[in-house]
């Protein structure tokens, strides 16, 4: 502690200015750390709630006499994060927020009244439904909220007529999330396949920012209805082809360095054909109808007397009779053949591609001149031809109904500010935190400079001097000769002490004189042999 304090007389006003403001750094410093550490690490409770449900929230926190802060202008509530679930579950216990909280198959765990009308009986199943829908869409990965609304008309009596139920659901969706085109089908089947007699088409979806996910046609032949999907389907095919050109080419001209544009013409016309087609080889015999007819006449002479014997079986008695005899036989067959034949009936919803325009802006490359500057260098026409035919080759390109590709290159405008400016906003976000680790690097440095290393300095070279001047005590007291050469003859002087120190050559320091009292203190026999000795040397 003495050399420390000695060591703080010897420097300079300049000196000791710079290490004040370094402990008056340092300890601001560990008071920050401190109070940090001492604070706890808030996480959000809750995030994008309304304003009247975070109030409401934010007074049952200060009941519950816990720390909190807000953000995104209160719609954000952070909370000590080890207590998180906690406080969820008590808020749960509370119904709040009361937003994401709906209503299942426990509303009927209630108690009723027993003069309930079935028309409330009615609306409770149908709430009940709605909550259970919500429940499992919401339990979908990208969806954070769901709302379901049903409409099911009551069935009327004495009526044929039959109304078919309808249903509209609205979702929250995750963040930057976008259900694609399963995850939409899906959530329209789980809502069909709830509610009896409810079709997939008749599902209306939408999320928060107001767009259409799923259309919920009542008439599946509706221009309007027809015009709107043939429309998505254009937009979507286009959309299609120009994220496979980019990505085909951007393999090669790197990434951000090609544009594509793509216009398809879409015969949606629907198309029902019906042809009846008749087989004249491929007849076949449906029904035979046959007539066979046998008739035979005689005739007599009219001059012969008319007598029994001529109307006896045989009147000529086996002998010839004159007259006359016919006899007529006919045969009739009818057949009917039946034409086999194919009835064909064909109905094309599909669009068809009658054109394709396609145009891709592709940039060139960059190198260096003598001066180190950026220069730009256009493609050759080899290389266009090539990128070219990659683009006709990804789309399908089919000259005989006039599609046409354009590859063109040219230099695209970069946003130099934009570029430039980059890094700053990034620096200027994390300002507060470079600043931090700034002022931290440089109060360490000074403390280890101005403080450290001359206490160290000092502490190396008074050990060393005390060891030296140890080992010369030890060596005087025990050995004799390296001392008394030291002091002066004080022989025929009257003095009240045996040492004067005023008179010693070169000085005594109190320190010296106080590491003998302990060396003799310590060892007293080492001692008196030493004072024997120089005694008997005096002597």
């Amino acid at each position: 502690m003495n050399a420390m304090v000695q060591s703080l007389r010897e420097l300079s006003q300049t000196k000791l200015i710079a290490l004040a403001a370094t402990a008056f750094f340092l300890l601001g410093f560990f008071i920050f750390l401190s109070v940090n550490a001492s604070s706890p690490v808030m996480a959000p409770l809750y995030s994008n709630i309304a304003l009247d449900e975070s109030g409401t929230i934010v007074q049952e926190i200060e009941k519950m006499a816990v720390p909190y802060e807000l953000g995104m202008g209160g719609a954000q509530i952070m909370v000590p994060a080890d207590r998180v679930e906690e406080i969820r579950v008590k808020l749960a216990q509370m119904g709040l927020p009361s937003q994401g909280s709906m209503t299942g198959y426990e509303i009927f765990d209630k108690s009723e009244a027993l003069g309930t009308s079935n028309f409330v009986l009615n609306v409770n199943k149908l709430r009940a439904l709605e909550g259970e829908l919500g429940r499992t869409i919401s339990s979908f990965q990208k969806v954070e909220n769901a709302r379901v609304h049903l409409v099911i008309p009551k069935r009327e009596l004495f009526t044929r007529e039959k109304t078919e139920p309808t249903a509209s659901v609205a979702l929250k969706v995750r963040g930057l999330a976008e259900l694609d085109k399963n995850e939409i089908a899906a959530i329209k089947h789980l809502v069909a396949t709830a509610v009896p007699g409810l079709k997939p088409s008749r599902i209306t979806i939408v999320d928060q920012h107001g767009n259409l996910l799923a259309r919920g046609i009542e008439d599946e032949n509706d221009p309007e209805a027809l015009a709107a999907t043939a429309q998505e389907y254009r937009q979507n095919y286009e959309s299609k082809l120009r994220s496979t050109i980019e990505r085909l080419l951007e393999r090669s001209v790197g990434m951000g360095n090609v544009k594509a544009e793509v216009t398809a013409d879409i015969d949606f016309d629907r198309v029902v054909t019906n042809s009846e087609t008749f087989d004249p080889e491929g007849q076949v015999a449906r029904s035979v109808q046959g007539v066979e007819e046998n008739e035979k006449t005689t005739e007599r002479d009219q001059k012969d007397n008319v007598s029994v014997g001529q109307n006896l079986p045989d009147p000529t008695g086996g002998q010839g009779v004159l007259g006359s005899e016919s006899v007529r036989s006919r045969s009739d067959e009818t057949t009917n053949f039946e034409i086999s034949k194919t009835v064909e009936n064909h109905v094309k919803q599909t669009g068809t591609v009658n054109r394709l325009s396609i145009a891709v802006l592709v940039d060139g490359t960059y190198g260096t001149n003598e001066n180190g500057e950026r220069v730009y260098q256009p493609r050759t026409e080899a290389q266009l031809a090539q990128l070219s035919s990659l683009v006709r080759s990804a789309v399908g390109y089919d000259e005989s109904r006039g599609d046409k590709v354009e590859v063109i290159n040219m230099q695209f405008m970069r946003d130099t500010a934009a570029l430039e400016e980059g890094p700053l906003d990034f620096i200027k976000e994390d300002m507060p935190n470079i600043i931090q680790t700034l002022v931290i690097g440089g109060v360490a440095i000074l403390f280890i400079l101005l403080v450290v290393r001359p206490l160290v300095a000092r502490a190396i070279a008074t050990n060393a001097e005390g060891e030296q001047e140890d080992d010369e005590l030890k060596r005087a007291l025990l050995g004799g000769p390296s001392m008394t050469a030291r002091l002066p003859d004080f022989s025929g002087e009257e003095d009240d002490s045996f040492i004067t120190i005023d008179k010693v050559d070169g000085g005594i320091k109190a320190a010296h004189l106080k590491k003998i009292n302990e060396l003799i203190e310590s060892h007293p026999e080492e001692a008196m042999s030493v004072i024997r000795q120089w005694a008997f040397m005096e002597n």
